[in-house]
């Protein structure tokens, strides 16, 4: 890394920050700010070409190693969110003996300069769902702010909020500032925790050194919620003291009695978020989110975009990726909306598509108790695996569940974005007096405009009923025939309190994500089973929480009694498909490989539909080693259900594995044929096309996925395709934009340099980059020791391609040998081993390894095109190779085309 001149660390020098480089790359605009921690610079990224701010965090006396280190570590863990609402951080950097944080920079203004007046309430019902929908995702990482306040809360010219300094908002002081309370942020430090922020939102266990939770910052975002309505801070003081006296020990006065616009639920809220003990402020966002929910259900409003936020993030702290196993559970379908109550009955406002493809996910239960609210979610996942057994019937599929958590969809335009549907269906469900109350909706992807509308009401004491006629009202909406089943053989039970406990259990245990609430769901389910202990589906359910269970907690008794369970199921009923899919989780969690596989095969048989029966069937021969017997389950679904696009992606990408890239094209473009608006079928085919050589291609396809839901795989792709066609200044670009999907890996700036390296005149930047991803790729092996990860044997053989064109031999080769005696027989590596060996002018062995590389898999068509080989092409043996390449790509109409 370049050595900084004086100016760039001398704190006397601010002024003169315009028109300076630092780093060699980072050239300064303005200073947009400075305090106790550094300063705040604009500057411009030349690198990447981008815009970015650079917070400079000065060390100071009692910053020692290890605080340091852990200002770096969080920021890190901070700069891995990837979310619209978080200000990313791209980089973190050190600079002498301070740090250098490079985060993006957010053209718009402070949530403070929104406050010099009462912000109005539709205003703040918007701004306020944002910050906690912000919070929470960070908190779903693992990361508490610890200082929230008015000014690291930006707003958008978009009107959008994002939340600045997340996990670096903090300033090495061993007293805090007496004469600024309002605008410092200062670090109190104890034997328990070291903790940052600003004094008057700062909640009373950061003031007296208490542990810090994810409730400290709901403590500080309802001082912030208070002062927009109130237009004043209900702690301020004149000093230091003064603001924590009155945090530690006054009440503030209601909301409601400074602004009368505030209802007294809402202010009855924010007094909540802001209690002294933290055992009586909400203990996830998500219920934060439920009690605002609830505040703002008697306001008749029009849907917004803080609804959508707001009904999403009632279920997002359980939205968890889980391990394959797990993912045999029945899965949830409708997308939460919450609209007002009025509607009861619409007419369809156009046709329904000739081909539905019907995206769902979990429902909105405004204001409902936790127990109905997982009531609710345990009864639409039952709808779903209904609405699942009519993928039989030609023109009918839906969309993954798993994708639409993972990528956090939450309305019809998100739906057609992330997922590809042609159709959204969107539901919320409601406990009465004496009644249960469910609104289903059904929305048009292509025009984002809602089509039909369905209530349902039935007498509480009539749940089966209720079940019944949310089914037959669904099917209705999407065009299909009811089956002639009822609930009560559906889901297995016959009493109305089992069925309660049937789906509260459920809901727990799609949502569990801790041990606890595993446990949870085991309680309900056990209720289940004694009150009705011939339910064959409640031993079901009640194996699928204790398997969670034993995956959450590594308890070996929790997959003991799974086991026991699944097979108290079957013996009760062995005609349901649930059973065995559970018990071949467990067979699988056990390691008997032929029990799994004989048990899925069974779930299988019994029910054709089950997308995730059948994906881990073949899931598991593929662990096993049995390539063959994988792509037979692929082609069996194919042969059922040839109208759905999923079997058709499983099977290009057993084909791309198996080294058939022009079959994996055949199955991309089916794909497409059957979702059409889907952008990973465009991706996969991109990355195939570009591995054929067919670069026009790839590029169109490419595009075309950017286009509808751009990915950092895609633009990796583009950058190649554009790379191996010799354009240089769009593959910058299209590699530039990969980097907008968060922190970079070693990857990335390899790829990048590459492409300054073959660009004229850009040497430096290449060699830049090049430095980068040998420093990152040194850092994720370090990571990966600390996290006892396995060894990536690609980490030293990249860096070994590197290391020549900076000047480091030595360090090539001692990289080279640590890959070779990892995996001298991956065609990767090999590769890798080729490149190094011709920098280092052994060119003999360097063709020697490549020919290794080309017999294992490595694309023949790159060795043609790529300008890495510029200098190979006059050697006898490199021209051997390429002769059988044909001349022009076949017009054959993921897999990514990792270059390196």
């Amino acid at each position: 890394m370049p050595t900084p001149d004086a100016s760039e660390t001398d704190p006397g020098a601010a002024q003169h920050w315009p028109g300076r480089v630092i780093l060699g790359r980072y050239r300064v605009e303005r200073l947009l700010g400075h305090g106790g921690m550094g300063e705040v610079l604009l500057a411009q990224d030349t690198l990447l070409n981008r815009r970015v701010a650079l917070k400079r965090v000065r060390s100071t006396d009692q910053a020692g190693g290890d605080r340091r280190r852990a200002i770096l570590k969080e920021a890190r863990r901070a700069s891995r969110i990837s979310d619209a609402r978080i200000a990313a951080i791209h980089d973190v950097l050190e600079l002498d003996d301070d740090l250098l944080i490079v985060m993006e920079y957010v053209d718009g203004t402070t949530l403070r300069e929104r406050m010099v007046e009462p912000v109005p309430l539709q205003d703040f019902w918007d701004l306020s769902t944002q910050c906690i929908a912000a919070v929470a995702v960070a908190h779903d990482h693992g990361l508490i702010h610890r200082d929230i306040k008015p000014e690291n809360l930006m707003v958008t010219t978009q009107g959008q909020i994002k939340i600045l300094d997340f996990g670096i908002a903090r300033r090495t002081e061993s007293t805090p500032d007496t004469t600024s309370p309002s605008s410092t942020t200062w670090t109190a430090e104890s034997e328990a925790n070291v903790i940052a922020g600003t004094p008057q939102y700062m909640a009373p266990e950061a003031h007296y050194g208490g542990t810090l939770d994810g409730r400290t910052d709901i403590f500080a975002l309802g001082t912030v919620f208070y002062e927009m309505l109130a237009a004043r801070n209900p702690f301020a003081g004149d000093t230091y003291d003064a603001v924590r006296e009155r945090i530690m020990n006054a009440a503030p006065e209601p909301v409601t009695r400074v602004n009368p616009t505030v209802g007294v639920a809402l202010s009855d809220v924010i007094a909540k978020m802001m209690s002294k003990d933290p055992a009586r402020r909400h203990p996830t966002c998500a219920d934060l989110m439920q009690d605002l929910l609830a505040a703002r259900g008697s306001v008749a409003l029009p849907d917004t975009r803080a609804d959508r936020i707001a009904t999403r993030l009632i279920v997002s702290p359980w939205r968890r990726a889980v391990s394959w196993s797990t993912l045999m559970l029945p899965l949830v379908a409708i997308v939460a909306a919450l609209l007002t109550w009025g509607v009861s009955r619409a007419p369809f406002a156009s046709k329904l598509p000739r081909d539905r493809n019907l995206a769902v996910l979990p429902p909105a239960t405004p204001g409902a108790s936790e127990d109905f609210a997982e009531f609710g979610l345990g009864s639409i996942a039952r709808l779903h695996a209904r609405l699942q057994r009519h993928q039989d019937r030609p023109g009918f599929q839906l969309a993954s569940f798993q994708d639409a958590l993972d990528e956090r969809v939450d309305d019809v335009v998100d739906a057609r974005r992330v997922l590809g549907t042609n159709l959204t269906l969107a539901s919320s469900l409601e406990q009465r007096t004496d009644s249960f109350r469910g609104r289903l909706e059904l929305w048009d992807g292509a025009t984002g405009k809602r089509m039909s509308v369905r209530v349902v009401e039935t007498p509480l004491a009539k749940p089966f009923e209720f079940e019944d006629r949310l089914y037959r009202e669904a099917v209705k909406l999407v065009g299909l025939e009811p089956r002639r089943t009822d609930a009560s053989s559906e889901f297995g039970v016959r009493g109305a309190g089992t069925l309660r406990f049937l789906l509260q259990g459920i809901g727990r245990v799609l949502h569990a994500t801790t041990e606890a609430q595993a446990r949870h769901a085991i309680e309900d389910l056990e209720l289940a089973c004694r009150t009705e202990p011939e339910a064959a589906a409640a031993r079901t359910w009640l194996a699928h929480a204790e398997l969670k269970c034993y995956r959450l907690a590594s308890d070996t008794s929790c997959l003991a009694r799974a086991e026991a369970s699944a097979r108290e199921a079957i013996a009760l009923d062995s005609s349901r498909s649930e059973g065995h899919r559970v018990l071949g989780a467990v067979w699988f969690s056990r390691k008997n490989a032929s029990a799994s596989l004989e048990a899925l095969a069974r779930a299988c048989r019994l029910d054709s539909t089950d997308d995730a029966a059948w994906s881990n069937l073949g899931r598991t021969y593929a662990r096993l080693g049995r390539p063959e017997q994988e792509r037979a389950v692929y082609e069996a679904v194919i042969a059922q259900r040839p109208h759905c696009w999923q079997p058709y992606w499983w099977l290009a990408v057993w084909q791309f594995r198996a080294g058939h890239v022009d079959e994996a094209i055949g199955m991309y473009e089916s794909m497409i044929r059957r979702s059409p608006d889907f952008h990973r079928g465009y991706q996969g085919l991109g990355g195939m096309l570009v591995l054929r050589g067919d670069y026009d291609r790839a590029i169109d396809s490419l595009q075309r996925a950017i286009a509808l839901c751009p990915t950092k795989i895609a633009f990796d792709n583009l950058g190649t395709a554009f790379f191996n066609s010799h354009r240089f200044e769009e593959s910058i670009g299209a590699y530039n934009q990969s980097f907008q999907f968060g922190f970079a890996d070693y990857q990335s700036w390899l790829n990048l340099g590459d492409a300054y390296f073959w660009l004229r005149n850009r040497s430096d930047q290449a060699s830049e980059a090049y430095a980068q991803a040998v420093r990152l790729g040194r850092e994720e092996e370090r990571e990966r020791v600390r996290n006892g990860n396995s060894f990536d044997v690609m980490i030293p053989a990249h860096l070994a391609t590197l290391l020549p064109k900076l000047g480091q031999p030595d360090s090539a080769r001692t990289e080279l040998r640590r890959a070779l005696a990892a995996d001298s027989a991956n065609s990767m590596v090999q590769y890798c081993a080729a490149l190094t060996l011709w920098q280092l002018g052994e060119r003999d062995r360097a063709t020697t390894w490549l020919e290794r590389a080309v017999q294992g898999g490595y694309p023949l068509a790159w060795l043609r095109d790529s300008p890495i080989f510029e200098e190979w092409r006059a050697e006898r043996r490199f021209g051997a190779l390429i002769a059988a390449i044909d001349p022009q790509p076949q017009p054959i109409s993921s897999s990514p085309g990792e270059r390196r």
